[in-house]
Order: structure tokens, then C-alpha cells, then sequence
């Protein structure tokens, strides 16, 4: 019986083993996980060796970090909206209908139009109203012309008769040949005006049917369709909104109660761009607009940080230029050179929340001085991954 009782005991302590081994198995990938999101979580996330000589000959260059003075600054937020002195509206020239330009689509949003480009055209109409107005318009001003025609020369004849006379011994007085003269000028000048509007009543009858050009007078691009081919309009309608957006105006929105700072000049970053040179903005009017420069992906809506410059001493802090800094993964890092073992290089991330002109104001995750990879970040970043996916195969 004791035999029994002695291999029972022996097989339940290889089982408690066997569930000790299985259960360290299970949480070591738990932990290592667990250790690399601590990692991610602390900034830094990577280890890569690299001898001296062969950084040397990859053009790694180290510097130390030094402390540098930062300006004072405020941090409002705005949008970017169009310059409305280079907005401008196409406008159709005559009722009619819509048409597209031969050889080429109607405009779309977003398209750059150079000056001079005919996108389009109205094709003239008239409603059969219109057209019977024209021509009673046009029989009324004949009429005109006939009889203006031949008041004006009946009175040329009376003012001949009149001066004759004159100068036969002052037989009618000047006072009369100087009326008869009037006369005149008053007929042959209401004879022009009737035939000034023959001829645009001419020119509106005949142009049914034509086509007048729809042309971009000046370059823009396209921010607003306000009608489409196949459409009616009618003169003065406007067919579409054109902009130049090689500038845009910042419009900053400053809660009540802050202190506005007198600068003319401010530093703007737009949304998604953090990691591009801020642009400097050049303060116009009375109210917060900073005009910028513009470019093909900084469209009017977008949200931008603006800081603006406060008076007072620049405090002192640390900045990690962009050339030292690489984007992988959705953030962004930089380099530092182990203190105890020179061949190895130590990723950390860098906060893009505070951009400079030459680089990001770090709060923490670096020191004065560290030893900084100022150029060949790139490359240590694609070493490290080189040197990962080999572990991996193996």
C-alpha cells in the first residue's frame, strides 16, 4: 500500500512542474509585450549597435545637446480662410444656356485655371416675349432715326434760309439764326441715338443662337461651382469662384480676457503639418488675420496653432533639430549615443507639440549633454530594423 501512496505523490509533483513550466511559457510573451509598451510609453523604444568606424563611414555625426533660449510665447488657435482680394466670381455675359468648351471637361474643385482660359460657354436665348420685344424696340428706333433724319434736315434748311436773310442787311435777327442752328444739332443728335440703338437692338436679335465665351479673366483655382452645364442663366449669374492661393489669411481666435501681444509677426503651423518649418505670419488690420504663404495641400479650413511672441527674457531649454529627427510608425524620434558603450544608439521620442523654426522644444527624454545624432538618423533607424528582422529569422 505504501508503494502506491509513494508513486501517486511522485506523479502529482512532475504534473505541478509540468503547470509551473507551461504557465511561465504562457506569461513570458505577456511580459516581453508588456516590457515593449512600457518602453514605448517611457520614450524610448530601441536599441541599435554600431561600431565607431562604421558609423564614421555612414556619416553618423554626434553632438552634444546644449541648452538654447526659447522665446516667450502665447498659443491661440485658428483656421486658414482665402484672401477675399484674391477671390473673384466668373459671371455669365448673357441669358442663355450653359455649355462646355470644346475639347476640355468643366471645371472641377480644386482645378487651377490659367487667365485667358475659356472653360465654358453660354449658348443665347431668347424667349419668344423677349423676341417680339426686340423687334417692336427695333421698328420704334427706325422710326426715330426716319424722323429725326428728316427734322434735322428740315431745320438745316430753315437755318440756311435764316442766315441768308441775316446777312441781307439784318433782315431776321441772330437771335433767330442762332435758334435755327439749335435746332439743328438737337435733331442730328437725336438721330445718333436712334442709330446707337438699332445696332445693339440688331446685335441682341442676331445673337440668338450664338454662343458667348465664359473665360477666367485672372488665374485661381477653383473653390466653388455655383452652375453646371446644361444649365440657364441669366446675365450677371455667377458661374463659378476662383482663388489665388499662393497666400492665405490665419484668423486667430484669442479667448476674452487674454492679453494680445503687439507683434506684427507670429509663427503658424497647420494641422497635420507639425513636422514642416512653422510659417511666419505677417499681421494685417485691426483684428487677429496673419497673412501666410500658401501652397498646393494648405487649403482655406484647415485648423493652425499660432504662437505668438510675449514679451520678456527667453527662457532657457532644449531643442532637437530636424535633422535629427526620423518619423516611423506614426511618431517621431531622434538618437542618442549610450554614455557607457559609444557603438550603441538609443532611440527616444521626440513630441512635435512645439515646433521651432530649426527643430521641437522637448520637455523631457533628453539632457544637456547627451550625445545627440544630429545626421544619420535615417539610416541607424533602418539598422536597427535590419538588425531585428535578422533576429527574427533566426
Amino acid at each position: 500500500m505504501s508503494r502506491w501512496i509513494v508513486l501517486v505523490l511522485a506523479a502529482g509533483l512532475l504534473a505541478g512542474c509540468k503547470g509551473d513550466d507551461d504557465k511561465k511559457k504562457a506569461e513570458a510573451p505577456a511580459a516581453a509585450k508588456a516590457k515593449g509598451d512600457d518602453d514605448d510609453a517611457g520614450g524610448s523604444s530601441g536599441v541599435v549597435t554600431l561600431k565607431e568606424d562604421a558609423a564614421k563611414r555612414a556619416g553618423i555625426k554626434v553632438d552634444d545637446i546644449e541648452l538654447s533660449s526659447i522665446a516667450r510665447e502665447m498659443v491661440v488657435y485658428g483656421r486658414l480662410e482665402e484672401d477675399p482680394s484674391a477671390s473673384f466670381a466668373v459671371r455669365s455675359p448673357a441669358s442663355g444656356t450653359l455649355r462646355v468648351a470644346p475639347g476640355r471637361g468643366w471645371p472641377v474643385i480644386g482645378e487651377s485655371l490659367a487667365a485667358g482660359t475659356a472653360f465654358g460657354a453660354v449658348e443665347v436665348r431668347l424667349a419668344v416675349t423677349d423676341k417680339l420685344a426686340l423687334n417692336t424696340q427695333l421698328v420704334q428706333a427706325k422710326a426715330e432715326l426716319a424722323s429725326a433724319e428728316a427734322a434735322a434736315n428740315a431745320a438745316k434748311v430753315v437755318h440756311e434760309r435764316l442766315r441768308r436773310l441775316n446777312s441781307d442787311d439784318k433782315n431776321v435777327s441772330d437771335k433767330a439764326v442762332q435758334e435755327a442752328a439749335a435746332k439743328v444739332v438737337a435733331e442730328e443728335t437725336r438721330a445718333a441715338g436712334a442709330r446707337v440703338m438699332i445696332q445693339t437692338l440688331e446685335s441682341a436679335v442676331a445673337s440668338t443662337g450664338n454662343s458667348r465665351a465664359l473665360v477666367a479673366e485672372r488665374a485661381g483655382d477653383v473653390m466653388e461651382l455655383l452652375a453646371q452645364p446644361g444649365e440657364s442663366v441669366e446675365p450677371g449669374t455667377p458661374i463659378l469662384r476662383l482663388a489665388k492661393l499662393d497666400h492665405l489669411l490665419a484668423r486667430v481666435d484669442v479667448p476674452m480676457g487674454d492679453h494680445l501681444p503687439v507683434s506684427a509677426a507670429a509663427r503658424i503651423t497647420p494641422a497635420g503639418f507639425e513636422d514642416r518649418p512653422a510659417l511666419v505670419g505677417e499681421r494685417v488690420g485691426q483684428t487677429l488675420f496673419y497673412k501666410v504663404g500658401g501652397g498646393a495641400d494648405l487649403r482655406p479650413g484647415m485648423a493652425v496653432t499660432v504662437r505668438l511672441p510675449l514679451p520678456g527674457e527667453a527662457q532657457k531649454g532644449i531643442v532637437i533639430p530636424r535633422s535629427a529627427v526620423v518619423q516611423w510608425d506614426g511618431r517621431y524620434w531622434a538618437y542618442v549615443r549610450d554614455e557607457d558603450d559609444r557603438d550603441k544608439y538609443v532611440r527616444r521620442a521626440v513630441p512635435i507639440d512645439r515646433p521651432l523654426g530649426n527643430g521641437f522644444v522637448v520637455a523631457a527624454g533628453f539632457s544637456k549633454g547627451d550625445d545627440l545624432v544630429i545626421l544619420g538618423a535615417q539610416t541607424l533607424l533602418s539598422e536597427e530594423f535590419k538588425s531585428r528582422n535578422e533576429a527574427d529569422t533566426n
